[in-house]
């Protein structure tokens, strides 16, 4: 790895790491979650940005901008090309935002769970630095007037996946306070 490269990847590991702190917006409550607060949290902190991916990709596609060249006059062009990047940052914003209320879930989960493993924190620690690296790679490109679609996407993915695994932890936590199962739980 030459001194160039190491220096560009920890520019961007450190802006990164910057703007994570910097756009953290939310601390965690210190006080422990009863299972009341947990269902009242849980239907606060639903992720509801990830869902307009499809939305957002079709207006992102090369083909749209394509197709707006070409009908379009070009300052219109130019315009809606401009307006949808504002849209992309937005959605992103919102994707930071879903990822963030999950992760927050997913230690009251853990607070709540007998027994979690080393292994799940652990993972849970990889993928919070997975998206927030993802996060800051996506807004530096549309920062810079790229659209970025395959990094968007699996930014969205990451956001999925973690409302899928709270989802089905918070399943488990419903079967195991009536009594159904017993165990550890997994978020």
């Amino acid at each position: 790895m030459s001194a160039l490269s190491f220096a560009i990847y920890f520019s961007i590991v450190f802006s990164g790491l910057l703007l994570w702190f910097l756009l953290a917006r939310q601390k965690p409550s210190t006080k422990a979650a009863s299972p009341f607060e947990l269902r009242t949290e849980s239907a606060l902190l639903t992720a509801k940005h990830y869902r307009y991916f499809p939305q957002i990709r079709q207006a992102l596609s090369a083909d749209d901008a394509q197709y707006l060249r070409e009908k379009a006059p070009p300052r219109a062009a130019k315009q809606a090309l401009r307006e949808r990047r504002a849209v992309a940052r937005r959605f992103i914003e919102g994707l930071h935002e879903d990822f963030s209320n999950l992760a927050r879930l997913g230690r009251i989960i853990a607070a709540l769970s007998p027994e979690v493993s080393r292994e799940q924190e652990t993972e849970r620690l990889i993928l919070s630095l997975k998206f927030q690296m993802v996060y800051a790679l996506v807004w530096l490109r549309l920062f810079t007037g790229n659209l970025p679609i395959h990094r968007l996407e699996h930014l969205t993915g990451l956001v999925g996946m973690l409302a899928a695994r709270m989802e089905e932890a918070m399943t488990r936590i419903s079967a195991l306070s009536a009594g159904q199962i017993p165990g550890n739980l997994s978020a």
